[in-house]
């Protein structure tokens, strides 16, 4: 990933961790004050004498669950320190709680006291090294994991557990904290992953219809290195672009081309087809690949009557605020070219090229020669599903080609 990508994934985590800080204070503070309220109602509400003599360790442990919760919502000022409160808050004064329960028992011998005292110890421990993970770090699970783990096995030791079942609950606290580190592991790299398809879907989305970008994410097998296929080149621009924009500053200038491309893209979207470039004031469309269409020169067809349209609709707006009108050429050519991946291994661009494409460019060129706004070759009329859609034009001579050319233009669309 780039640095760019890199600082935008570190600024969600942080911004997740900050969110989940502040979660976890109020989770502490609200568990502290219920436990404590639990101990005094058995301890002196009860009299159950194992219950008694902690008030001062829960009255401590609730004032600073209420300075975390205050810091946790101060997180710019507290910087990271907040998030440091599970091994270095939580786990002691668990400690202290426990040590005393353990104390308390410690003259009793029976089986269920030590199992008691070993379960107590062992449950809270692997909850606050699970609970490390909401900030995913394997760093700070790892070091939540390794004091719990001691003190685990000091409260152990206290209430007489048997050694094997001490070295049980290590082998569990081990595991507890490499869940954790796996689990945070892979989270992080499905976030990563799915921002990674994110980015590159939308990407995709501002060069390929829907329904080609639905196809390229769906993890379909594509030949990206080249592949021949037959297809319809479309080239439209903006007549007289110069004279336009020559007392035009530069911000006005990019407004209209916005404007324009706008309008024109949405056309190729909505037709099926895909944006391979911008061409300075123009672009360079192409119907038919990735997805292979046998229809690709309708709906380059109706692509080109929907520009005309849309273009109509804009100069009106533009009419009513006194600005001159805009006409555009587009010029249409079918035939067989390379799709792929072209250009250096560090910077490649999805494209088509070939003789199609530099015929479709230069067919878009003259249509000034016949001031038409639309000019197609008859590799185009002949793959259409309604030859009528297209009028006869006349025998051109197009650079590059040995032979004449015959063109077309819309039959209903008259001349400019």
């Amino acid at each position: 990933m780039s640095n760019i990508t890199d600082d935008a994934l570190s600024s969600q985590f942080d911004a997740e961790r900050t969110a989940n800080t502040r979660i976890l204070a109020y989770v502490r503070l609200t568990l502290v004050s219920i436990f404590f309220a639990v101990h005094l109602l058995l301890g002196w509400g009860f009299g159950i004498e194992s219950n008694r003599g902690k008030e001062i360790v829960f009255l401590l442990y609730l004032v600073v669950a209420l300075l975390l919760l205050i810091a946790a919502n101060r997180k710019q000022t507290f910087g990271g320190v907040v998030t440091y409160a599970l091994p270095l808050i939580d786990v002691p004064c668990a400690y202290l709680i426990l040590y005393q329960w353990s104390s308390a028992w410690s003259g009793i011998a029976a089986p269920i006291t030590q199992a008691s005292i070993g379960l107590l110890a062992l449950s809270f421990m692997m909850l606050v090294t699970q609970l490390a993970g909401f900030y995913f770090s394997t760093r700070y699970t790892l070091m939540t994991g390794f004091v719990g783990m001691i003190a685990m096995i000091v409260l152990a030791n206290e209430g007489n557990v048997p050694r094997d079942s001490i070295i049980f609950g290590v082998f569990l606290m081990a595991s507890t904290c490499f869940v954790g580190h796996y689990l945070t592991k892979r989270f992080k790299a499905l976030v990563v992953r799915f921002h990674d398809e994110q980015s590159n879907r939308e990407k995709m989305s501002r060069y390929f219809s829907p329904v080609v970008v639905d196809f390229l994410t769906s993890g379909k097998e594509i030949n990206r290195e080249g592949k021949e296929m037959d297809v319809t080149v479309l080239f439209v621009d903006i007549r007289d672009y110069t004279r336009i924009t020559e007392n035009m500053s530069g911000h006005e200038v990019v407004r209209l081309l916005n404007s324009v491309h706008e309008r024109l893209v949405k056309c190729i979207f909505d037709s099926g087809g895909t944006l391979d470039k911008y061409i300075g004031d123009g672009l360079m469309a192409y119907f038919g690949a990735p997805i292979a269409d046998s229809g690709h020169a309708d709906k380059a067809v109706e692509c080109a009557e929907q520009m005309k349209q849309a273009i109509a609709e804009l100069n009106k707006s533009r009419a009513a605020n006194s600005e001159a009108p805009l006409n555009i050429g587009i010029g249409l050519h079918s035939g067989v070219a390379v799709v792929g991946d072209v250009g250096a291994e560090f910077r490649r661009e999805y494209t088509v090229i070939g003789d199609t494409v530099n015929t479709a460019s230069r067919v878009e060129a003259l249509t000034k020669k016949h001031s038409i706004d639309v000019l197609a070759t008859e590799a185009v009329f002949n793959r259409l599903s309604n030859p009528k859609k297209l009028t006869f034009v006349a025998e051109d001579v197009v650079r590059g080609r040995s032979t004449s050319v015959r063109t077309y233009t819309l039959a209903n669309l008259s001349s400019i």
